[in-house]
């Protein structure tokens, strides 16, 4: 017997209904399993399993405290989610099953789809042979076809390998990390939890550092000088471009300079007014690929204002409709094979879109069909199902139709134009004005987007080099630079895929342009998404802003977090541990290297207070937190009291009493009770044994 283990229960039922129709068996629904003929079908809910948090480790973790950190586990050991044990069991029982010869592993085709079958399967100490499906799409046709390709799963132990390298990573990051910020922003007088991630914190740095950016912005008035020439009976429209009369930035800041330029064409002669370039250029743009994930939630963001999570839901809902193919995917290209059911694709996409399926012609093969670019996914596309509009909802059709028009794309021609450019020169002032202009030939499949796209045709009149111009008139036009934009959902998304933009050290910029940036196609817009539910970041008419927690942290992380660089290498890392390249224990010794250092930097950081209006403890800088006591009063507290010994001081006013002591000049003077009252002693004793009387409240100092 067969026993399939798909990764949910929705891929379970859609291989159980193929197995039935090859075989001819109905399918027999059990608790937690199908059964058809000799074959059993089981699923799970994602992972079922989770690594052992620190306290289940050790009870020693249980209270978190600088002593006990860093956390380094011996071994990861994970455990069964609680919700997750009834069906852990019943694929345990089901693997045990002497009838069953042959597992079959059906999780997603990526990192995470093949950690977490076959940690299930190593929970249960499998011994049975594994092999592997790969579901780039739910319809039946897809399904038809992987089961005659299956895989061993043994090819796929790298890519386990880099799954697990990174499960681990987060865990040690994120637990280790956590705790030590929590315990350091306790003692700044913030009494939440702080998460550091691998991915989360630099991207949680990246939107701060934006507003940096438009916080020190200063605005440029600068000015640019538009010049109209007539050539014949034409009209030439240009821009000044001497490099020479602007700013190491391009701006010329002298509007005078340009009134002058004014003043000189006026007067010149037209012989003086002459093309000295006149260059014509056959372009071809060739068709825009299919989608991956990250592209699809990028475009979807500034067409129609969707989070990337939403994004990501609808292509969730698409893929278990079998309308689309894989969502999770970061490719962008098809397999040769696929261009195979292009003519059923397309008949079926006459049903929505029948005039622009019309004009497709499959004897056009885009760039887009190749196989080499293939990952574990293909692009995003329409399946050889046909959509059913009515059960979708008005952002499900919205997704669909740009899927749908990416693919259609493929069968359109290549987007042709001349592209002209211009120069104009003033022979005696040797000024140089600069017009381009493009002449659409074939507008090819940017018709299916000249809703989205400028296009317009910038006619430039037939001209030859060496023809003279009639200077016609000008204008002068101000300007003012702007601050960068502030991200959105959508485009913090594009930065986290495209990180070497942003990476500060140049030695890895150019080895960050071939990786997939920070996070994956699945996880980014989640860790966006807990950025903000968090508090870490705010969402405000679309724009992302930094909160003073986020602030206040990016002021004190080491650069080894809070920069992208290293995260991203670390995802290259793990690309090359399942590419074989790179062994794991190198990564993990890393890794390792990497918290230790982090800890002992955070174990030495004085912090300023959090809240502008707490005080801070002289011993260490601390916080101070006033406290009420079983009596009734009231006392300021240092949080950091777990190391601070001497942090306590009287109130006065809901203000701490912070007097240094006059003689030792190292004590703090605090105020206590004697058998005659109140009265004040230095912190040092005994060591030192000054003393005041109390006076309203304070030391009776002379």
């Amino acid at each position: 017997m067969k026993l399939f283990i798909a990764e949910k229960p929705s891929m379970a039922k859609e291989i159980a209904n193929v197995v039935s129709e090859i075989s001819n068996i109905k399918i027999k629904k059990n608790n937690g399993y199908f059964t058809i003929g000799d074959n059993i079908i089981t699923w799970q809910f994602g992972h079922l399993l989770e690594l052992k948090s620190p306290e289940q480790i050790d009870v020693i973790y249980k209270q978190w405290n600088f002593n006990t950190l860093p956390i380094i586990p011996k071994t990861f050991e994970k455990i069964i989610k609680k919700n997750c044990i009834e069906q852990f069991n019943i694929i345990k029982s089901l693997v045990s099953n002497n009838k069953v010869s042959t597992i079959i592993h059906a999780g997603d085709p990526d990192r995470e789809g093949e950690l977490l079958i076959r940690e299930t399967l190593y929970k249960i100490k499998n011994q049975k042979p594994v092999k592997r499906i790969l579901l780039n799409a739910l319809d039946s046709k897809s399904i038809k076809l992987a089961l005659t390709n299956l895989k061993d799963d043994a090819i796929f132990d790298n890519l386990y390998k880099s799954a697990e390298a990174r499960c681990e990573a987060d865990w040690l990051i994120g637990m280790n990390l956590s705790r030590a910020y929590t315990l350091l922003m306790n003692r700044a007088g913030y009494d939440k939890v702080i998460n550091i991630g691998r991915v989360m914190t630099p991207t949680m740095c990246l939107v701060v550092n934006r507003e940096h950016e438009i916080n020190a912005f200063t605005p440029t008035t600068h000015y640019k000088l538009e010049v109209d020439f007539q050539h014949q009976n034409s009209l030439l429209k240009t821009k000044l471009n001497n490099n020479d009369l602007a700013n190491d930035k391009g701006y010329i800041l002298d509007k005078q300079i340009l009134i002058n330029i004014q003043n000189d064409l006026i007067n010149t002669n037209p012989e003086n007014i002459l093309i000295s370039k006149y260059d014509v250029v056959l372009k071809k743009e060739r068709q825009k690929l299919p989608y991956s994930l990250s592209k699809l939630q990028i475009e979807a963001g500034k067409k129609y204002g969707y989070s990337p999570q939403k994004v990501l839901d609808i292509c969730q809902e698409l893929y278990e409709k079998k309308f689309t193919t894989y969502p999770r995917s970061d490719c962008d290209y098809l397999p040769q094979n696929q261009f195979d059911n292009a003519y059923i694709i397309l008949e079926n996409l006459k049903n929505e879109f029948p005039t622009l399926v019309k004009e497709c012609s499959l004897d056009i093969k885009s760039p887009a069909w190749n196989d080499k670019k293939i990952t574990a996914h293909h692009a995003i596309i329409p399946t050889t199902l046909k959509v059913n509009k009515s059960i979708l909802s008005k952002e499900c059709f919205n997704i669909y139709t740009m899927i749908a028009l990416s693919y259609i794309a493929q069968f359109y021609p290549v987007h042709t134009y001349n592209q002209t450019n211009i120069e104009v020169k003033i022979l005696d002032k040797n000024y140089v004005f600069t017009a381009t202009g493009k002449t659409i030939l074939d507008i090819g499949w940017r018709k299916l987007y000249s809703s989205d796209d400028n296009n317009k045709e910038n006619l430039i009149p037939n001209c030859k080099e060496g023809d003279n111009l009639i200077y016609l008139a000008s204008n002068i036009t101000e300007n003012i630079t702007k601050p960068p934009k502030r991200f959105t959902t959508s485009t913090l998304l594009e930065a986290m895929k495209n990180i070497n933009k942003y990476v500060v050290n140049p030695k890895y910029k150019n080895l960050l342009k071939t990786t997939c940036g920070i996070g994956t196609e699945a996880t980014r817009a989640g860790i966006i998404d807990k950025l903000i539910d968090k508090g870490f970041l705010e969402l405000n008419k679309n724009n992302l802003y930094p909160t003073k927690i986020s602030i206040y942290l990016n002021n004190i992380l080491p650069k080894e977090i809070k920069e992208p660089d290293l995260t991203a290498i670390w995802e290259d890392w793990l690309t090359q541990i399942n590419e074989g390249t790179l062994d794991v224990n190198k990564f993990n010794h890393n890794q390792i290297a990497l918290i230790k250092n982090a800890i002992d930097f955070t174990k030495t950081l004085k912090i300023k207070s959090f809240n502008e209006s707490s005080y801070s403890c002289p011993y260490c800088n601390s916080s101070l937190r006033l406290i009420t006591l079983k009596d009734k009063s009231k006392v300021w507290i240092c949080l950091n009291k777990d190391n601070c010994k001497k942090g306590f001081f009287s109130n006065l006013n809901n203000k701490p009493v912070l007097i240094s002591c006059p003689n030792c000049k190292t004590g703090y003077l605090k105020k206590r009770k004697g058998s005659k009252g109140y009265f004040w002693s230095c912190d040092n004793y005994p060591t030192c044994k000054t003393t005041f009387s109390d006076k309203n409240g304070k030391p009776a100092i002379k």
